[in-house]
């Protein structure tokens, strides 16, 4: 059973009081609590995933996108999840067990979604932007589908923490939503045929961060917290094209411009939308605004790899064919701060043309601690798997 408290809001980082302020499942405590149904069940178990990590914030998401509601019961069952709001603990009620619930989740016969919507910030804060206006210049089939593959993952992923209205497509062209509709199912998410700028305008967005990696300036913990906008290009480009989120961002106009670096550098940092995305949430939400630590949780092998490349090319850069040699220790300082396996390591080392000369199973590494990420994540409640 998870057993989560919301801490004091001026004991911890900002992320417990956005998370708060931001997460649909807070304003369904609310509703619970005015009607003081304090133990709710479900007439069906939903989306697995998402229903096992934090249940009162997929039953939120269903109310807002499907149009379900709650209502009272008396089912019997055991309390798989339990979080304490405002002084009251609510807890779902699931399975074999002794616990009477209150009330009941059902998906027709009552809604709830005005009374939920009602309770949201009529400007969704903060806002993710997927910019399509490169969709006609993508050239081949896999790059089409897998950026419709990323948006859906991206979709997943916002429900976590938020809801549909949170994510925005900008510059979508005729027909393009019925083509997504077909991987995303039913959904609720914004979409304009105005450019980014004109889009943003017009819903009254302020702060606004175009991400670009070739960005002169990082992106700050700060931009983190504070940005209502952040903006990501609709960029796949298996056959690459040199600076084509740079052109795309360039159309944007005067918006702040920020590249994601992962100890100080943009090496490894993964440049899926999804990835791009999923480091932003964990960075607001999760890691206190540290975005070294959202990174390493949602780095891939690959990524890693990279990575370990370019720190061993740099190392051992004009270096003698016969003398490209990487030890054990070199692999212990990178595990400090890069979660790269032995394995990825000796990859990593002959794509840099280089050897490895120890055995690095024995090596004991101390990674970075990690204590701040731990903590921060108990107040999300979960942390949602990557796709």
């Amino acid at each position: 059973m998870k057993n989560l408290t919301v801490p004091d809001r001026g004991a911890t980082c900002r992320s417990a009081e956005l998370l708060v302020r931001e997460k649909p499942k807070y304003r369904l405590y609310e509703l619970l609590g005015e009607k003081s149904w304090y133990r709710v069940s479900s007439s069906r178990w939903l989306e697995k995933k998402r229903m096992k990590l934090d249940p009162f914030q997929e039953l939120a998401v269903r109310i807002l996108v499907w149009r379900g509601g709650i209502v009272e019961a008396s089912r019997m069952g055991s309390v798989a999840y339990s979080e304490e709001y405002r002084g009251a603990r609510y807890e779902f009620i699931f399975g074999r067990g002794n616990t009477k619930a209150d009330a009941m989740y059902v998906e027709d016969s009552v809604s709830w979604f005005w009374e939920l919507y009602s309770k949201l910030p009529n400007k969704p804060t903060p806002i993710f932007v997927i910019d399509m206006g490169w969709f006609p210049r993508h050239r081949l089939e896999k790059e089409v589908e897998s950026l419709r593959r990323q948006i859906a993952y991206t979709l997943n992923l916002i429900r976590y923490y938020l809801w549909d209205k949170h994510l925005l497509l900008t510059n979508v062209r005729p027909g393009m939503l019925e083509w997504l509709c077909l991987m995303l199912g039913r959904a609720a998410i914004d979409y304009s045929h105005l450019s980014t700028r004109d889009a943003l305008e017009v819903r009254g967005y302020g702060k606004i961060i175009a991400l670009d990696p070739s960005a002169d300036q990082p992106l700050s913990r700060d931009d983190v917290f504070d940005a209502e906008a952040f903006i990501v290009g609709g960029v796949v480009d298996i056959l690459p094209v040199r600076g084509a989120t740079k052109m795309l961002v360039e159309k944007l106009g005067d918006v702040e411009r920020r590249k994601i670096v992962f100890h100080g550098d943009v090496f490894g940092v993964p440049n899926r939308i999804n990835a791009v995305i999923e480091i932003i949430l964990r960075a607001r939400y999760i890691t206190c605004g540290d975005i070294d630590s959202a990174i390493r949780a949602v780095m891939s092998s690959r990524d890693a790899r990279l990575r370990a490349y370019v720190e061993i090319s740099r190392l051992l850069r004009g270096t003698p064919p016969s003398e490209r040699v990487v030890n054990a220790d070199f692999y212990c300082e990178l595990r400090r701060w890069l979660p790269i396996s032995p394995k990825d390591f000796i990859i990593a080392a002959k794509m840099a043309q280089a050897k490895v000369v120890d055995n690095l199973e024995a090596c004991e590494c101390i990674s970075k601690d990690q204590s701040d990420h731990r903590r921060c994540s108990a107040i999300a409640g979960s942390s949602p798997c990557r796709s």
